[in-house]
C-alpha cells in the first residue's frame, strides 16, 4: 500500500476509474514537476486508480493505492454477470469490444446501466487471433445506429451527457460510444 497527495483536474463523481497525469496536464508544466493530477480514465485506457467518493475539481486529495483485485465502478451499460469489461469516456465500464482497447476486469453480477458493479482486475488486450475470432455482441446494447434522435437524446438524457439539441445523429451516436 502506498499514498500520496494528488491534484484533481475535473470533477470526478465516486465509484470511476481514473488515471494518472503527469507534467501540463493542468497546462502549468511548472506546477507539473511536483504534482501527481487525477483525471477520468478514457475508453480503453487501463486505468490507475478507483475513486471511492466524488473529487472536486482543483483539491488536493491523499490518494491509496491498496492493491486490491475487485474494484466497485458504475456502469454504463447493463451487463450480465461474468462479462469482460473495458473503461468507457466517462470512467465508468461497458462490455469489452477489442477496437475500444484493453479490458480491464470482469464482472462478478449483473447490473443495469448506472449502477455500482465489482470488477475483479484483469488487464490486456486481445490477441489478434482471438480478436478476428471473437463475435460477442451485448444483446442489451441498443442498436444506436437503428434509433431515432429522439430516442438517442433520450438515452443520453438518461446517461446524464450532455448534447447540442440541434446534433446530427451522427453526432448523438458519436456521444453514446458508438462508431
Amino acid at each position: 500500500m502506498t499514498s500520496f497527495e494528488a491534484k484533481v483536474i475535473q470533477d470526478i463523481p465516486a465509484n470511476r476509474l481514473i488515471a494518472l497525469g503527469g507534467v501540463n496536464s493542468d497546462d502549468n508544466p511548472e506546477e507539473g514537476w511536483d504534482t501527481v493530477y487525477l483525471i477520468l480514465s478514457k475508453k480503453g485506457w487501463i486505468p490507475d486508480l478507483v475513486s471511492t467518493s466524488s473529487l472536486e475539481k482543483d483539491s488536493i486529495v491523499n490518494a491509496t493505492i491498496k492493491n486490491n483485485p475487485v474494484w466497485k465502478v458504475e456502469s454504463s451499460r447493463d451487463l450480465p454477470a461474468g462479462t469482460l469489461v473495458q473503461c468507457d469516456d466517462d470512467g465508468r465500464v461497458k462490455s469489452y469490444h477489442p477496437a475500444d482497447g484493453n479490458h480491464i476486469g470482469y464482472t462478478t453480477h449483473s447490473v443495469k446501466i448506472g449502477e455500482v458493479v465489482e470488477i475483479v482486475r484483469k488487464y490486456g488486450g486481445m490477441p489478434q487471433s482471438q480478436e478476428e475470432a471473437s463475435t460477442f455482441i451485448d444483446p442489451k446494447e441498443p442498436d444506436l445506429e437503428g434509433l431515432t434522435n429522439g430516442e438517442l437524446k433520450s438515452l443520453l438524457d438518461n446517461k446524464g451527457i450532455e448534447y447540442n439539441d440541434k446534433a446530427t445523429k451522427k453526432e448523438l451516436v458519436e456521444l453514446l460510444g458508438g462508431e
